[in-house]
């Protein structure tokens, strides 16, 4: 007989857990079958794992691409709801890699569910076996880094890909004001805050007309000075204005009783208030998890993990052996900047994108301008373009096309291995990815602090579609910014060795080529033959002969990190104190050249904290130590125009020596310009002659192009305005300079300059003040460009305040700019970014360059004081 079945289930008593991960592994019974054994630098990292790192707060593991990371990911997190009985919650940048990783778990033989999307659609039975700790739940960082998670209330959480949660975790403590989404908010808080933002800048970001690349680079900090005058203003507008249940919305009620320890970042598109660093151990979902384990291809040595995530310390797990010097895959890198001009390069590119399936294209964003002709020529070529959200839930729609581009703006969670991408093309330097960094980046010079997400940005880029040791893919490398960091030795050498030695090969192999020579050298990569062997063998030598050096500022900036972190959190809680004294202590203790103005900033966020010290104590020692801190910024960044701006705004001229503030924004322009140009190749030549001839011209439109790019050339914005009222040529700095040319090159020497010209050279100052930005203290200088060195005797009524310049003079300025130029450049590899700025600053002083010397330079000769010719009725008066 039988026995009765028991009615109820007896089967969920739990048998005791595995020691450790690496005997989990061969305990998983629904393992695939190919999934036979761990590799053994997986099962070192386990044994590291266990033996240092189980009763770790905060962990991080960095393994390469193609070496296994996700599945080390998931033992852990298997052990630690097998073993501890813990709720485990695995985080993914995006839904598409959420899904991934259940497959990968299913392989394995892991129980995990995808908890993604609205929360209160989660299957009830997966949530429920999540809370059970019967399944690790998997999930995208917006799934716990929201103001009401449903997830809230994980053990152990594992964040993969930690370095592309930067923005998601952050994005909790960001209210963006998007012009284009709610153009009445921004423009209602610009209008609020005008009496903080330069007038030129105000000028150009109420601008109502299309977006153009001119306005990529407007970006500016409103100070937390200014903030704490308007704070009840700000709460006022947008509580009353931001829409309910938006992104901006939950944002703004975390941050808006903390105003004063955010920072508000106004550009053309969007305005962004945040905080420095996210303050997550507020956030209780993510501050009472027992274990945070930071899983990434590439962790950095800076402390960069630390200031994405706000945890001041994160036990690092070091490189298993042998995979310090080895990547994954192989890659053959073109660099066609390297030979010729950018209109050949893209033609480069689309032969490229039309020779293979699919093409992956990363670019920071749509605006970046090393990005735009290439992302035009794209979008006009006819294939069929996917961008992000098309792939948001599956890579299936890429891989079933048979010719596509997948066009996207990260850097992380993709793979795309063997046959399902062989080209990729890395368009422009990954930086600016928010206003933050993007002001960091363009108005301070913080090069220093990005560098490192930089290259954690382009190595996980780069390695979309070598997943694999035999894996292979060619990687086309655009934009000057990106080719000259690459070229610099000090950023190279911080890579891994494998990718140094790629780097290396790629550029020698780039140099002085053609369009054809690029096309066989891709197709001598994909056939395999006897040219690519001994290519091989090149790359590895190069590897073996190569390590990753220990970077001395990297070395500086996590020394730093966890000072960083404290003022954070004492500041958010209104600790001024507190905070003062950690950013006084990071300040401190940054020396050297290499990091001058991350050292400004932090005397910057001093001199703030203690100007809110003044205000809440009355202590006018606060007020005294806030300038002498913003002396020391400015004294940091000779060449940094943002510093000299605030020194100026917040002292007297008789506490601080005058900065030169026109200097440093024609430095800021230069450089940009020099970017352009690039530290190799041809570009700069070619465009440095083609600047010449036009000066030689007579043709009046040339002309006024060869005055346009002399202009630029000396570090000046430069328009040729439209219509006939207006000047020829325009150059000026901000709202304080213009510099207004009416250009006569097709006169005939011989014979004087007429009442015409100088009635139309003269009333060009009134064309300014009308068209154009001016305050109190603008300066306009109205020049006259003829050949000629005599005038009418009936013009000198008509010529006050009007100079005169021969186009000689404008070519002899020509050479010495150009002679300048070329000595800074033929450094550019040599220099850091922060030591270019004190270069340029330094070449224009001493060769008379500098702008207040060229506008006296310029006005030499009034025209009143011209020679005269002829008398009254004279045969010239035009």
């Amino acid at each position: 007989m039988m026995a009765k079945k028991c009615i109820f289930k007896t089967d969920f008593a739990k048998a005791t857990g595995p020691t450790d991960p690496e005997t989990l592994f061969h305990n998983l019974r629904g393992r695939a079958p190919e999934i036979k054994h761990l590799w053994s630098h997986q099962a070192d990292l386990l044994r590291a794992y266990h033996q240092q790192c189980s009763n770790v707060h905060d962990v991080a593991i960095e393994l390469p691409t193609g070496s296994g990371k996700t599945l080390v990911g998931l033992l852990i997190a298997e052990w630690r709801r097998q073993s501890l009985g813990n709720r485990v919650a695995y985080l993914c940048p995006t839904r598409q890699l959420a899904r991934q990783v259940e497959s990968q778990a299913s392989d394995y033989g892991i129980q995990a569910h995808v908890l993604v999307g609205k929360q209160s659609d989660y299957p009830p039975q997966e949530f429920s076996e999540y809370q059970s700790s019967r399944a690790i739940a998997v999930t995208t960082y917006s799934a716990i880094f929201n103001s009401n998670p449903r997830l809230n209330d994980a053990q152990t959480l594992i964040l993969d890909d930690a370095h592309a949660g930067e923005n998601f975790i952050a994005n909790m403590w960001s209210v963006e004001i998007s012009r284009s989404v709610i153009p009445s908010d921004y423009f209602a808080l610009v209008e609020l805050l005008r009496g903080e933002l330069e007038p030129g800048f105000y000028a150009d970001v109420i601008d109502r007309s299309d977006w153009d690349p001119t306005k990529s680079g407007l970006v500016d900090l409103i100070s937390s000075t200014s903030i704490r005058k308007h704070v009840d203003a700000i709460r006022d507008l947008l509580d009353e204005n931001l829409k309910e249940e938006t992104s901006p919305w939950y944002a703004w009620n975390v941050v808006k009783d903390h105003l004063e320890a955010c920072n508000l970042f106004i550009s053309w598109d969007s305005i962004l208030i945040r905080p420095f660093i996210p303050p997550t151990l507020t956030h209780i979902p993510f501050k009472q998890a027992s274990q945070r384990v930071y899983m990434s291809a590439t962790l950095g040595a800076g402390g960069e993990l630390e200031r994405i995530t706000g945890i001041k310390s994160i036990k690092r797990l070091p490189l298993p052996a042998g995979w310090d010097k080895r990547g994954s895959g192989r890659r053959l890198f073109l660099i066609p900047e390297l030979a010729m001009s950018n209109e050949e390069m893209i033609t480069v590119v689309e032969k490229a994108v039309w020779s293979f399936d699919r093409c992956l294209v990363l670019v920071p964003s749509r605006h970046d301008p090393d990005s735009s002709g290439l992302i035009t020529t794209i979008n006009k070529s006819g294939i069929n373009i996917l961008h992000a959200p098309d792939i948001e839930d599956s890579i299936d729609p890429f891989l079933s096309s048979e010719k596509a581009v997948l066009l996207l703006s990260r850097y992380d969670g993709l793979d795309l291995p063997d046959e399902a991408c062989r080209l990729l093309v890395f368009g422009g330097l990954p930086s600016g990815t928010n206003l933050q960094e993007k002001f960091l980046w363009s108005k301070i010079a913080a090069f220093s602090l990005l560098r490192d997400r930089i290259i954690t940005r382009f190595t996980q880029g780069v390695g979309r579609c070598t997943r694999s040791d035999n894996d292979y893919a060619v990687v086309i490398v655009i934009g000057r910014r990106l080719v000259d960091f690459l070229l610099k030795n000090e950023n190279r050498r911080i890579l891994n060795p494998e990718l140094q030695a790629e780097l290396e090969f790629g550029i020698e192999n780039s140099r002085d080529k053609s369009a054809e020579d690029f096309e066989d050298l891709w197709k001598a990569f994909l056939e395999k033959g006897d040219d690519w062997n001994d290519a091989e063998s090149s790359i590895l030598a190069l590897r073996d002969n190569l390590s990753r050096h220990d970077d001395p500022i990297s070395r500086q900036l996590n020394s730093v990190v966890s000072d960083e972190v404290e003022y954070l959190y004492a500041i958010w809680s209104s600790d001024l104190e507190g905070a003062f004294e950690h950013a006084r202590k990071v300040a401190d203790a940054l020396g050297g050249d290499d990091t001058k103005a991350y050292r400004a900033w932090w005397y910057y966020l001093s001199a703030e904290t203690a100007m809110a010290l003044f205000g809440a104590t009355g202590d006018d020692a606060y007020q005294n130590t806030a300038r002498d801190l913003l002396k020391r910024a400015s004294g940091c960044c000779v060449g940094v125009s943002w510093f000299a701006r605030l020194g100026r705004s917040f002292t007297t001229a008789k506490e601080i020596p005058e900065i030169d503030e026109t200097t440093a924004v024609a430095v800021e322009s230069i450089r940009g310009h020099l970017a352009d140009w690039g530290a190799v190749g041809r570009r700069f030549e070619q465009g440095i002659t083609h600047i010449s001839k036009n000066l030689q011209s007579t043709e009046y439109k040339a002309f006024h192009q060869g005055l346009k790019g002399l202009g630029e050339m000396l570090g000046f914005y430069t328009e040729l305005p439209e219509g006939d009222a207006g000047p020829d040529c325009i150059w000026s700095i901000g709202t304080s300079i213009y510099v207004v040319h009416e250009a006569k090159s097709e006169h005939t020497p011989g014979d004087p300059i007429g009442v015409n010209d100088v009635r139309q050279a003269q009333s060009h100052a009134n064309w300014v003040r009308a068209n154009r930005t001016c305050v109190k203290d603008t300066k306009i200088l109205c020049l006259l460009e003829s050949p000629r060195t005599t005038i009418a005797p009936e013009a000198i009524a008509h010529a006050e305040s009007l100079f005169h310049v021969t186009p000689d003079q404008l070519r002899e300025l020509f050479d010495e700019i150009a002679a300048a130029l070329r000595r800074v450049r033929s450094k550019l590899t040599n220099l850091s970014d922060e030591k270019l700025l004190e270069e340029l600053f330094r070449e224009l002083s001493s060769s008379g360059l500098v702008p207040m010397k060229i506008l006296q330079r310029l006005s030499e000769m009034p025209v009143t004081n011209m020679r005269k010719q002829g008398g009254r009725g004279g045969k010239c008066k035009v």
